[in-house]
């Protein structure tokens, strides 16, 4: 009697269960109605937005996290769009995923202006994918061939350096075959304004020679200013042309400065520090790197003269978006806003009936499908 008493009793409790389980499997079908505006707010906690404040300025230079390389994406006032760098082929699948981000709200898939600093896969392993997926008008390389390329043209090693490895051969190919304007990196007479208008330009401060004995030193420094801001992109020049640089111009102060070769011992001098004398240091490396970058005595150096908080790493914060609101000025000068995002925007689209799906199998493991008391 007591046995069927209970059989009983499970049989009203699981009618209890599956009743419950099925209103609220009704509740949470009904939201199928708000499914659109439902997918748009789940999928911004997974993609956060730049911030409100970043996203309003005129001018946004984003420091992507492509670990143990560089690529910087910069958005100009005029919607023009430089991309210097395509960080390793280990990461191309991020940056792509970065870059699309930022193109979402974009018309058109136009980079105007990419530029490969130099040959070393950190910095050009990725192009691959930049050229397929995007439309490059403009490709600034450095003054590198192939043995292609110099056989052509009839040149010596006297006169050039080459490089032949399989990512710079590929994204050299592709700048062929993408049929863009091709520039060879070099320092620059005037700025090249690329819009006044919009009051900003965009200077090649260096290479000042045709060949480097250390590939590293192709890299250009560029110096970009808007509303009285300075920035400037290092890549992985050393010490050797941070010398010429600071032998050539009177002032080359900054308020962001990219250190060279990721924070490495063989760039970024204390005089060349004293002389940009930034508001903000950003360092692009990859955490855990085998190369211990960056160096400890530079890291210390850079802390001593913006402060600790003023330093930006990509392999703590992710990436790191500084943005110069013109609207918004300070003694006649843009307003720097700045964002971090930890880890790449990996834009991964979630669809709602996804989350419904969830929800269910977590429903009918709670209520429906409850664990057997253990008997003593």
């Amino acid at each position: 009697m007591a046995k069927t008493k209970s059989k009983n009793n499970q049989k009203r409790n699981m009618k209890v269960r599956l009743a419950i389980f099925f209103v609220l499997s009704l509740i949470i079908c009904s939201t199928f109605f708000f499914n659109d505006k439902l997918e748009v707010w789940v999928n911004e906690l997974i993609n956060p937005p730049l911030s409100e404040d970043v996203e309003n300025c005129e001018l946004k230079v984003h420091f992507i996290d492509v670990g143990q390389g560089d690529s910087i994406l910069i958005e100009f006032p005029d919607d023009k769009i430089m991309l210097v760098d395509a960080g390793p082929g280990s990461s191309e699948d991020d940056l792509l995923s970065y870059l699309n981000d930022v193109f979402s709200s974009r018309d058109d898939r136009d980079i105007d202006y990419f530029i490969a600093t130099h040959q070393d896969e950190d910095h050009v392993g990725g192009a691959d994918v930049v050229f397929d997926n995007f439309n490059i008008r403009s490709f600034y390389r450095p003054n590198v061939y192939t043995d292609e390329e110099m056989k052509e043209n009839g040149w010596s090693t006297d006169q050039v350096n080459t490089c032949n490895t399989k990512c710079y051969t590929a994204m050299i190919d592709k700048a062929d075959a993408e049929d863009c304007m091709v520039f060879v990196t070099e320092r620059m007479n005037n700025p090249l304004f690329l819009d006044s208008e919009c009051d900003y330009t965009v200077e090649f401060l260096s290479p000042t020679q045709q060949k480097y004995t250390d590939a590293n030193n192709y890299s250009p420094l560029i110096m970009i200013e808007y509303k009285y801001r300075k920035i400037l992109l290092t890549g992985d020049a050393e010490i050797e042309v941070d010398e010429e640089v600071l032998d050539d111009y009177i002032d080359i102060s900054c308020d962001i400065l990219k250190l060279g070769h990721h924070g490495s011992n063989t760039s970024t001098s204390q005089e060349f520090l004293l002389a940009t004398h930034p508001n903000y240091a950003v360092i692009s490396v990859g955490e855990g790197n085998s190369y211990e970058h960056p160096n400890e005595e530079v890291l210390a150096r850079v802390e001593n003269l913006v402060g600790a908080q003023n330093v930006f790493r990509t392999d703590t914060m992710g990436s790191i978006v500084f943005g110069v609101d013109a609207d918004d000025l300070t003694a006649g000068r843009g307003v720097i806003q700045i964002t971090t995002i930890k880890g790449v925007v990996f834009n991964f689209y979630v669809e709602w009936w996804y989350v419904v799906l969830g929800i269910e199998c977590i429903l009918f493991v709670i209520i429906v499908a409850p664990k057997k008391k253990s008997r003593d």
